[in-house]
């Protein structure tokens, strides 16, 4: 800090407009022309010796009514300081003019700010006043096991000239102005251990150049965390214990939440009321040098779910119920596909709560919110067709993002087992745009698939027509190997305008003959049966693929599946959809050759009862082939 001796050059840079005039505390009128139009510019010299004269210049110095050096002790009541023991009255100034005020220093002066005071203004210097007796430091004591608050002796020689007392700090130091010293003497001086205060060095300082640290370092005992209450609800108090906690600044809840504390008398323990806002966890004590320390675990009612029923295979309307425990404390149920439930579209009755299944529902976490930090999660699956191995609402929009299908482990891992080698993988999209347009590549983000039912086109892109919904890649065994193989990314596809809802697989091969020759229903006017014989009911097994290959007219037909005796099978249902009776009679154009369902353990159990399938229909359909896969 540089020193200034000379008035007149303390009056030039106050000229300047580097105003030695005071902070800017609400607890004074500090503007440089207060009410009462007194504005301190300079004083001078500093560093001076106490018994000698300064000199203190500025405007409408004639209404100044006292002069507080900085001394003896500081009493603070709401925000007003009132300084007692070095003050000087108007009546006992030197002389005064309008500009200046000549005044002698007080013995019982430290080194700080001077304070004019005008009526009820009060202007504090920008400055310090500081002293030029050589300050020479003896002994600090006690200098071993302190705790803040404790009051410490610095003794030497003109000690009182020592303006600042700083102690080792996380926040850059933790410094103890000559004003708030509880003790001030030539000899000695006291003062109370900061709350920032940590082990370390003790400097002290003249508040000009002069500045010394210590021989001995002093240590201090820091905070400590002995225990937490271990559970309470939200706007309950719950207690921290340890020692040292007049240290701690912020008590901060999981979530990061402050709350408001109290700390003991004996600085043992925290009372603190647990946020509305927060989650279970360690409460964090930031402390006033800038250190943390964490609590034990502790924990407050958090909602959470046991299980859903159903869970799978689920279609619009199905009833779910979730169980669990809080549910009392839920303000929000978010469905996957769909978004937020409006209140009245759930149930609670004590640990249970139940929805109906929304048409846009898809694949993945029903996510129930207590609060801004505490969520509870479970997955569902909705009914897919066959081979479907990922369902979702994958929104594809400014070439700024990618499909799940390269960096979604779980769904990754998903088609690493479902896609076993050769076969049709079929994406099925929406548009969500005028001009949709996508990328499809291996996960090199440059290769290209050999065969796929829509061109890319010379700058690399595919543009599907108005009313495409699926583009299928005839994957090769190589193309699967590099895309699975060690390091393989995968599949990228991104674009703009696109809607990713599913990706089904389906191996290559024909599956396994049950029936070849030709049936043609026709004119609903009689049905065409095929007898189970025991080699068809030997493959006959749940979860495989059953399909029938056939020709259409020119005017396309129509066919149902059934039991012999006339009853449907669920399968073709889950694929087709069902008519106003329950039905499931298929519609066909010339250009399509098969169509194939999952067989359920349901349709198994129909045929073996009653021993034969039936195919019945409308219009120019033959039926050519049977087959299982």
């Amino acid at each position: 800090m540089k020193k200034i001796s000379n008035i007149f050059i303390l009056l030039a840079v106050a000229l300047m407009g580097l105003s030695l005039a005071a902070c800017s505390e609400d607890d004074y009128n500090t503007n440089p022309y207060s009410k009462s139009g007194v504005n301190l510019l300079a004083f001078g010299p500093s560093p001076n010796t106490r018994s000698q004269q300064i000199r203190i210049t500025g405007t409408n110095m004639q209404s100044v009514d006292k002069v507080i050096f900085a001394g003896g002790t500081i009493e603070r009541a709401g925000k007003v300081i009132n300084l007692t023991g070095a003050e000087v009255e108007r009546a006992n100034f030197n002389s005064s003019d309008n500009e200046n005020i000549y005044v002698t220093i007080p013995e019982e002066t430290v080194p700080g700010n001077i304070r004019l005071i005008a009526g009820n203004d009060t202007i504090i210097s920008e400055g310090t006043l500081t002293f030029e007796e050589p300050i020479e430091v003896t002994s600090v004591s006690p200098i071993e096991g302190l705790n803040a608050g404790d009051e410490i002796s610095i003794k030497g020689d003109y000690v009182y000239n020592i303006a600042e007392v700083i102690f080792t700090s996380g926040v850059s130091g933790a410094p103890v102005a000559a004003e708030d010293f509880t003790y001030v003497s030539r000899k000695e001086i006291r003062l109370l251990v900061p709350l920032a205060a940590e082990s370390g060095t003790i400097t002290v300082n003249d508040g000009a150049d002069w500045e010394e640290d210590y021989k001995d370092p002093v240590t201090i005992n820091t905070a400590s965390v002995s225990g937490i209450t271990a559970s309470a609800d939200f706007g309950q108090q719950i207690q921290i214990t340890g020692s040292n906690l007049h240290t701690v600044e912020s008590v901060i809840f999981p979530g990061g939440v402050s709350a408001e504390f109290n700390v003991s008398a004996d600085h043992k323990t925290i009372t603190a009321t647990v946020p509305a806002e927060c989650k279970s966890g360690a409460v964090s004590l930031l402390l006033y040098s800038g250190a943390a320390l964490s609590t034990g675990e502790f924990a407050v009612p958090t909602v959470t779910i046991d299980s859903a029923e159903p869970n799978k295979d689920l279609i619009e309307g199905d009833v779910v119920v979730l169980t669990g425990e809080h549910f009392d404390r839920v303000t929000g149920v978010t469905l996957p596909g769909y978004g937020d439930l409006d209140a009245a579209d759930y149930v609670i009755e004590g640990n249970t709560l139940t929805f109906l299944v929304p048409a846009d529902m898809s694949d993945g976490n029903v996510v129930l919110t207590q609060n801004a930090y505490i969520t509870a999660s479970i997955a569902v699956e909705m009914r897919k067709m066959r081979g479907v191995i990922w369902m979702g609402k994958e929104n594809l929009s400014g070439w700024s993002n990618w499909g799940v299908f390269n960096w979604n482990g779980d769904i990754w891992t998903k088609f690493q087992q479902e896609i076993t080698g050769a076969g049709e993988l079929t994406l099925h999209f929406v548009a969500t745009s005028d001009s949709p347009v996508f990328n499809l590549r291996m996960g090199d983000w440059s290769t290209a698939f050999s065969n796929i039912s829509m061109p890319y086109g010379d700058d690399g892109n595919i543009r599907p027509a108005a009313d495409a919904t699926d583009i299928v890649i005839s994957l090769t065994a190589e193309e699967r190997e590099a895309m699975f193989a060690d390091g393989g990314q995968g599949i990228v596809i991104w674009g703009d305008g696109i809607q990713l809802q599913y990706v089904k697989f389906e191996a290559a091969g024909n599956g396994v003959t049950l029936w070849s020759g030709e049936l043609g229903p026709t004119n609903w006017s009689g049905d065409k049966t095929i007898s189970l014989t025991d080699d068809i009911k030997a493959q006959l097994e749940p979860g495989k693929l059953m399909g029938i290959e056939f020709v259409c007219d020119e005017g396309g037909g129509q066919v149902e599946i059934c039991g012999s005796w006339w009853t449907g099978l669920e399968g073709p249902k889950n694929v087709y959809g069902r008519d106003g009776e329950g039905r499931a009679i298929m519609n066909f154009g010339a250009d399509v050759t098969k169509f194939e369902w999952e067989l359920t353990q349901g349709d198994i159990d129909i045929l073996l009862q009653q021993g034969a399938i039936l195919f019945v229909g409308n219009g120019g359909l033959t039926i050519t082939r049977w087959y299982v896969k």
